[in-house]
């Protein structure tokens, strides 16, 4: 039957993301996990009838342009998107689980035709349906209810009147209409369905509260967020993808909320063809073609701006992830680095210490014959707000600590007496040179250094020295002369900070907001700038 069919789909669909058979991206793969989960649970089932009708539904309108009068048959992906959405249903009282969906995948794949189908779907499910997609502009929400006028007018229904700019079923009291995401619009609404297009570019944070409180109105009603990533990380937008985020690692409990993010994962590369499907499902259907995305990436690859075009509309990467100042398809790191051949060698040391009671990085910086230099990062966190921190930031903290990569120190403050004891070691390991640290609030550190003949440099952050710094560190690494083994605390922070630019045209890293961690970059930068380069000579910015 029909409902076996879907039932079997969508199941291997699931399946075939957790066993690693179709490419799928980490929250992709968090969602599915939660799937899985809750069809165990007692108090959910899974309505694999309203699945089949949907599916049902669907195969009988027909797609537009390129590929009009070709029926719209759902691939696995967005079959198994309908029974998250729409499947859903608690025992005790047969109503829908779900009342808000996010859908986030790249363009191209076929959510606004998604969408359409969905809405017509609502309108035609039951008398007094209001259906209304919502975008930031009127002409964007548009196009959506523009696909469902195509494709309800295939249809011919005599119950259906299909107008230039809404579609109405006036017997059954139903209509279906696109609105402008702004408050005034949205006074009075009650929704049994409610799509919010693009909803990364609402300018108003407040539509969407107001949209989510409306439509709790009614007894059950499903609001769908289809989106690309934001360029903006303190939207309303970012702060969803946040909370979903929490909640497919478990961290928050929020049954009504079902989101699904598809995207290539932080550590690959854009211009890895392979991790494509992971935030573009369609491309195994043809949708969109592949050769299409090669030839963007081949137009795009060239410019700061086009990366981060491409990053957001084709790999579904969030904005925060593609403002990087570094170009991260040249990262120098995980290459096989024997440290104890380099054992007794000249050292540079960056130390960069916490401030906030949260991170304290001790990069190493040892010149090679060959003129590159090899980076090895220290790094401490106070073991007491780990668990919190890894929230704030959504950073793998334990996990990192688990795989020896990070030192949690014990209580809230990180152990001074640690870093010390650890560069004591690697002075027994290498000949440092200098260890240059940020002057500002270090003189405890600085004490305990003295008490161990550490050859210690301070070291201003200010544009005129630490400028010159970052320009030295993005030099050698635009030249392929840096080295870094297997560091996913220093590969995240040369992928999240940012550049700023004065008046003179010196550049400095910063990061956009607090939730962020830059040290370990930081460090480096450091520790490269007392090096100074080919020459090995220290660069006129030290203060002792």
């Amino acid at each position: 039957t029909g409902s076996e069919m879907c039932t079997a789909t969508v199941l291997d669909y699931v399946d075939s993301v957790l066993e690693g058979r179709r490419p799928a991206g980490k929250w992709v793969y968090a969602a599915c996990k939660r799937f899985r989960a809750d069809l165990e649970r007692p108090d959910l089932y899974l309505d694999w009838d309203r699945v089949a009708a949907v599916a049902a539904h669907c195969a009988r309108l027909q797609l537009k342009d390129d590929y009009s009068g070709v029926a719209f048959e759902l691939p696995p992906w967005q079959l198994w998107v309908v029974a998250q959405f729409l499947g859903w249903r608690w025992r005790d009282d047969g109503s829908s689980r779900t009342r808000l969906g996010l859908l986030q995948v790249a363009r191209g794949n076929g959510k606004t035709t998604l969408a359409a189908a969905l809405c017509l779907y609502d309108l035609w499910s039951g008398p007094g349906r209001r259906v209304h997609v919502i975008a930031n502009r009127e002409e964007q929400a548009a196009i959506c209810v523009d696909t469902a006028r195509v494709m309800a007018g295939h249809l011919e229904r005599e119950d259906t009147k299909v107008l230039h700019n809404r579609i109405v079923c006036r017997e059954a009291d139903c209509e279906l209409s696109g609105l402008p995401a702004s408050r005034s619009s949205l006074d009075g609404l009650t929704p049994s369905m409610w799509i919010a297009d693009e909803v990364a570019e609402f300018r108003d944070r407040e539509c969407l509260t107001k949209l989510e409180t409306t439509a709790a109105k009614r007894r059950d009603t499903l609001g769908i967020l289809i989106s690309t990533p934001a360029d903006n990380p303190e939207g309303i937008y970012a702060e969803k993808i946040r909370t979903a985020e929490a909640i497919l690692t478990g961290e928050v409990q929020d049954d009504s909320f079902v989101p699904i993010l598809y995207g290539i994962d932080a550590d690959d590369e854009l211009g890895d063809a392979a991790a494509w499907p992971k935030a573009n499902p369609g491309l195994e259907h043809g949708q969109p073609r592949l050769r299409g995305l090669r030839d963007l990436w081949t137009s795009k690859r060239t410019s700061p701006v086009g990366r981060s075009e491409f990053s957001r509309y084709v790999c579904a990467r969030t904005a925060e992830e593609t403002t990087n100042w570094l170009d991260m398809s040249l990262w120098p790191g995980d290459k096989t680095i024997d440290w104890a051949d380099l054992r007794g060698r000249q050292a540079w040391l960056g130390l960069d210490l916490s401030k906030n009671l949260d991170m304290t990085a001790l990069v190493v910086a040892v010149p090679l014959d060959d003129g590159r230099v090899a980076l090895r990062g220290h790094y401490w966190w106070p073991a007491e707000n780990a668990r919190q921190r890894e929230l704030d930031y959504r950073l793998p903290v334990r996990t990192w600590a688990a795989d020896r990569r990070i030192t949690l120190t014990p209580g809230a403050h990180i152990d001074y007496g640690a870093i010390a004891a650890r560069v004591e070691e690697i002075m027994q390991e290498f000949s440092v040179v200098k260890i240059g640290y940020d002057r500002w609030g270090s003189s405890d550190m600085v004490e305990r250094l003295n008490r161990i003949s550490a050859p210690l440099e301070a070291y201003s952050m200010g544009v005129s020295t630490y400028g010159p710094g970052c320009q030295l560190f993005q030099q050698l690494w635009a030249a392929n002369e840096i080295m870094i083994g297997d560091d996913p605390i220093l590969k995240t922070a040369c992928r999240t900070a940012e550049a700023t630019r004065d008046r003179n045209g010196n550049i400095t890293v910063t990061k956009s907001r607090q939730t962020k961690v830059i040290d370990s970059l930081v460090a480096s930068i450091i520790a490269i700038h007392c090096w100074g380069g080919r020459s090995g000579t220290s660069w006129d910015f030290l203060y002792s």
